[in-house]
């Protein structure tokens, strides 16, 4: 059902859909990884606001997914308070990985980056690019 309403609104493939979110738009990425893991057949998420409500994602039940999926979660190395950022990024970053992995299943494969050098207004580039080469390119 899902399928036919998406690709009714959007140019949508019905074999091989990828999120793509950073920051508050990465959070929402990672709730549906959780909650409706098929949904996406590869999920980039970008710097996600973990802190976001108390940390309440690190806190979310899981289901593993029926399907392959891939994940691509990035951080830049400069998204902490000592950087002049306001949240601990690559802290909530880690830890969302440290979730994934330990309950993500057989068909989950998680790559996770901290980009040298990037703070969290330019970490997104890199990790689109970056996240796309890993999920399409050739490996």
């Amino acid at each position: 059902m899902r399928d036919i309403r998406l690709r009714k609104n959007f140019r949508a493939s019905s074999s091989n859909r990828t999120f793509a979110g950073h920051s508050l738009g990465g959070l929402p990425g990672a709730h549906a990884l959780f909650k409706h893991p098929d949904m996406f057949d590869n999920y980039i998420l970008g710097s996600p606001s973990v802190w976001y409500n108390d940390n309440e994602i690190l806190q979310s039940a899981t289901i593993k997914p029926s399907q392959k999926i891939k994940v691509y979660l990035s951080v830049g190395n400069l998204e902490k308070p000592s950087f002049g950022e306001i949240q601990d990024m690559v802290a909530g970053a880690e830890s969302l990985a440290k979730k994934i992995n330990e309950n993500k299943g057989e068909n989950v494969t998680l790559k996770f980056q901290i980009i040298k050098g990037a703070r969290h207004t330019t970490a997104f580039p890199t990790t689109l690019v970056q996240g796309l080469d890993w999920i399409y390119g050739r490996n």
